[in-house]
């Protein structure tokens, strides 16, 4: 059978949610300025609301995989899969495993130490750096997917179900997590992510429908989005003046709400540059379809930055510093990345 044709709009997607990765890695610190100090609000409210990153990029590979194999999976293709993603996800995440462990390191400590059985438990629970911990995740569902491939084809209940389920699965796993007995690691476990790959399957799967859907809907998607962020970031905003004290469930659905609205909305933007085909659509899909080596890259230069900037003695030059810190870790990720690429396709 042939393939569905390719969705360029995908990588405007991945590239708005690779800068959103960068606000947040690069507003982290600032956002333990003194409270009340306006620039602690802003990077604050910068920080909280571009939280939809890893749940988007999951929403992404539930598209991407189901759109891909839907109308042409075969459970004899589980192995090939299987090998195939060995070869373009876990051999690229052992490898900067070992050198974050060896560069955080460096950069902390002066020195290298190297402990096999310490490295391992590291790279089992994706803490070799603060991002890795996504890698973790993916690699669940790749080693489901072959699984609730063959089910959402042998089952067509399953199939219109996927969305109900995963909601139901992601809260019954912070259910038992958090009132019954808390999961080690639980945000690295794919229950804690299940509602949204499963939306982005049923998006794969469905994806002229779903698209339609979502443009006749486009108001109370967007309003529903808007309301969900402005609650959250609000809630939080509100909590660290002790103005409320609510119970973190109330944060987590805020937060799962706005997450499940955000990746139709960004896809109808998405769709829409990509009609016009004007040279920010260009830029935007070049940056995404680099996001994955600026994923990988970005907390290296994050840490050299903060290394070697000058001391920052006041606020105003903490902003600059932290503003910069996005761009070099945006920009200078990417520019290393098309390095590489051209480097590669010369040797080709």
């Amino acid at each position: 059978m042939l393939s569905r044709p390719k969705l360029p709009e995908i990588d405007n997607v991945r590239a708005l949610a690779i800068i959103a990765v960068l606000l947040i890695h690069g507003t982290s610190n600032a956002t333990l300025l003194p409270i009340g100090t306006a620039s602690q609000a802003l990077f604050l409210i910068l920080n909280k609301t571009s939280l939809f990153t890893v749940p988007l990029f999951i929403w992404i590979s539930g598209l991407v995989l189901f759109y891909t194999y839907f109308d042409r999976w075969e459970p004899g293709m589980a192995i090939a899969f299987w090998t195939k993603r060995v070869r373009k996800i876990l051999i690229p995440y052992v490898g900067w495993s070992l050198f974050y462990y060896l560069f955080n390191q460096f950069m902390f400590h002066g020195k290298i130490h190297v402990d096999p059985v310490y490295f391992i438990k590291l790279l089992v629970s994706g803490n070799a750096s603060y991002h890795l911990y996504y890698m973790i995740i993916i690699v669940q569902f790749y080693l489901l997917f072959p699984l609730l491939m063959t089910a959402a084809k042998r089952f067509p209940r399953f199939r219109q179900s996927l969305i109900p389920l995963g909601i139901i699965l992601q809260i019954s796993g912070y259910s038992f997590h958090h009132w019954v007995h808390p999961l080690h690691e639980y945000t690295s476990l794919f229950i804690s992510y299940s509602a949204l790959f499963a939306c982005g399957a049923y998006v794969g799967i469905h994806y002229s429908a779903a698209v339609s859907w979502s443009n006749r809907y486009r108001g109370w998607l967007w309003s529903i989005m808007l309301i969900a962020g402005a609650s959250y970031a609000s809630m939080l905003l509100l909590h660290q003046y002790s103005l409320i004290s609510l119970e973190n469930t109330w944060y987590e659905l805020a937060l799962l709400v706005y997450c499940l609205a955000i990746p139709l909305c960004v896809l109808q933007w998405a769709r829409r540059l990509v009609s016009k085909g004007s040279s920010l659509s260009r830029l935007m899909s070049a940056l995404g379809a680099a996001s994955f080596g600026i994923y990988l890259l970005h907390p290296a230069l994050l840490t050299l930055w903060d290394r070697l900037a000058p001391e920052q003695g006041t606020i105003l030059l903490y902003d600059l510093h932290t503003i910069s810190s996005v761009a070099i870790g945006l920009f200078g990720s990417w520019l290393l990345v098309r390095l590489y690429t051209n480097k590669k396709n010369l040797r080709r």
